[in-house]
Parts: C-alpha cells; sequence; structure tokens
C-alpha cells in the first residue's frame, strides 16, 4: 500500500510536496494542538555529530489499487540523531490520509528494532523517542498495539484573559533587586544572548537545552528577560502573541518559561508569567495557553495559583534505553 525511502536530504523533486504536506498538517492540527514539523526541519541537514534522516512515505493517490495512479506523498518522518546514538522522530501523516492505516503500514515494514550495529534502519539509532501532542485515539492505539512504551506525559494549561470566566492578574512584587525588562523580539543580538546565559545556568538535560535552543531560534515572537542588580540574566519568559482561534476564543500562548537553577523558587517565574499573561492580553488574547510538566510541582502550584486549567495531555513514547529525562 505504502513505499517509503531514507534520505539524508530531501530531493529537490519531492521538497515541494513534502513542504505542502507539513505545512497542510499543521495548519489543519493547530486548534487541536496536535504534534507538527517545523518547513525548516523538512530542509535540515545533519552536522558536526547530528545525523539528520528523512522518510518520504508515498502511495497511491486515494489509495487507489490502480498501478497508474500516481504516486503521491502521504507522509514524512524526520529523524535528528545525536553523537550517542539517541534519535528524535517527529512524523506526520498528511490529513486526507489519516485513519486508513498508513501509520501501521509503517511500523509494520519498518519495525523498531534498534539493536542492530548500524541502529534503527541503519540510522545509528540506538534508541528512539517521538512526543505525540495530544490525546489522540491513533497515537494511543498505535503504541499500546506494538508495545511502546510512555516515558513523560505533558499539560496543556489555559487561562481566560477576559470575559465571564477570566480572574484578575495579580500584581506581583519582585524579589530584591530584581528588573523585568520589556518585552523584546525573540531574535534581537541582546534577547540571543540572555536567553543563552539563562539556559546553561539551567537544570536542565543537554538534550531538552539543545532542543528549546533549536526551537527558539527558528521560533518568532518576544521575550521577558528578568535580571538581577549585577545585570546578570536570571530568568526568561518566550511569549508568542500571534492570535489563533481555540475552543472559540482568540488565544495566543506562553511558549516557553526558564529560570536559572539558583533562581528557582524565589518567585521570578511567577513574576515572568505574570507579565506574559499581560503582554498576551494586551495583544488581544482572550485565552492563554501554556504547556508544562506534570511532575514539576512547583511550576504545577504556581499555574494553579494564576489561576490557569488543564486542558490537555500529551505523551513522549520512547522504544530502546535512554538515560536522560525526556525534554520538551
Amino acid at each position: 500500500m505504502i513505499s517509503y525511502q531514507w534520505f539524508p536530504e530531501v530531493e529537490p523533486a519531492d521538497r515541494d510536496e513534502v513542504l505542502n504536506l507539513v505545512t497542510t498538517s499543521a495548519e489543519y492540527d493547530a486548534e487541536a494542538g496536535f504534534s507538527w514539523i517545523s518547513p525548516a526541519d523538512v530542509s535540515a541537514v545533519g552536522t558536526g555529530g547530528t545525523r539528520i534522516s528523512h522518510l518520504v512515505i508515498k502511495a497511491r493517490r486515494d489509495l487507489s489499487a490502480r498501478e497508474d495512479a500516481p504516486l503521491v506523498i502521504v507522509g514524512y518522518l524526520h529523524l535528528r540523531v545525536d553523537g550517542d546514538g539517541l534519535g528524535t522522530v517527529r512524523f506526520v501523516v498528511h490529513p486526507d490520509y489519516r485513519s486508513r492505516g498508513i501509520a501501521t503500514t509503517l511500523v509494520e515494514e519498518v519495525g523498531l528494532r534498534t539493536d542492530a550495529e548500524e541502529g534503527w534502519e541503519g540510522s545509528g539509532a540506538k534508541a528512539l523517542r517521538c512526543w505525540a501532542y495530544g490525546t489522540h485515539p491513533a497515537s494511543e492505539r498505535l503504541t499500546r498495539r506494538f508495545g511502546i512504551d510512555t516515558v513523560a506525559r505533558q499539560w496543556t494549561l489555559f487561562r481566560h484573559l477576559s470575559g465571564p470566566f477570566a480572574g484578575p492578574i495579580e500584581p506581583v512584587v519582585l524579589p530584591g533587586d530584581v528588573t523585568l525588562a520589556e518585552a523584546a523580539p525573540l531574535d534581537d543580538p541582546e534577547s540571543s544572548r540572555a536567553i543563552g546565559d539563562v539556559l546553561l545556568g539551567a537544570a536542565m538535560g543537554n538534550g531538552h537545552r539543545e532542543r528549546l535552543a533549536d526551537e527558539i531560534r527558528a521560533g518568532s515572537g518576544s521575550v521577558i528577560v528578568a535580571r538581577d542588580g549585577s545585570g546578570r540574566s536570571i530568568g526568561f519568559v518566550w511569549v508568542k502573541p500571534d492570535l489563533a482561534s481555540h475552543l472559540g476564543l482568540a488565544a495566543a500562548s506562553i511558549r516557553a518559561l526558564v529560570t536559572t537553577e539558583e533562581a528557582r523558587g524565589s518567585g521570578i517565574g511567577t513574576a515572568l508569567t505574570t507579565r506574559a499573561l499581560e503582554v498576551l492580553g494586551e495583544a488581544g488574547a482572550q485565552l492563554a495557553l501554556m504547556r508544562i510538566d506534570p511532575k514539576d510541582a512547583g511550576a504545577v502550584r504556581m499555574c494553579r495559583l494564576l489561576g490557569f486549567e488543564q486542558e490537555d495531555e500529551h505523551s513522549c513514547y520512547q522504544v530502546g534505553e535512554w538515560a536522560t529525562e525526556p525534554g520538551f
């Protein structure tokens, strides 16, 4: 029913169709919050100790049995393997071909063995991880059928910023001599330096740090930086005030909140989140969205005190052994 081929780079003849697939899928899944692939990933190539592989999946148009039906791209898988042989998978099926067995057939044909000398499918991956965002019954059925373990979860939270369900945003007293800068463009050089300094001082695994840094470099929006009395960057919040429909309301998101390890528990995270809510409200958002690790008791408590409610749960699936905690 399907054919597939691995490439170190997406071939020029397929690139436009793959880009159309990931763009169409991202737009289709935006409100539901399902997993998506950045167009930048389609053009990515391996560098240094990182290997990038692209799996392009094709089938006859409309899954026709006619041999003269043209082949079209129905799915795309992006694999990033680090120097330790740990592979991060991102996978999407075109909306027109979902619930028609594409993913199941792919797993049946490719398999999930990572113990071969060259790793999974010769990619060098000795273990695999994949985040499935949104509670999607298809991913639950697939992972249950093939015995794929869930190793981490994440929550999407929401907070009303206007309307009858919106509570007031209470001002926060900053600790000590800490100051919050005005929201600045994410790609501003000073913002980039501050983000880099905070990430280096944050308590997170290298994989998580690298993935977040990659997402920030490819992302858009604004950043609010917290600095101590000496001018040192000790925290930041990344906001994306672009409005999108969610639950019938205009929604915007808090993409990331990070503080240095020494700043945790000082109230800086609460101050940054409060300011982020104000920025999103000023941009016209009726609803603020945010994702957190439910095992982070401090983050859960802070969000509840700020009036957030849980909306959805996301799962990280894993094949093989992986020593570090999943990044988000």
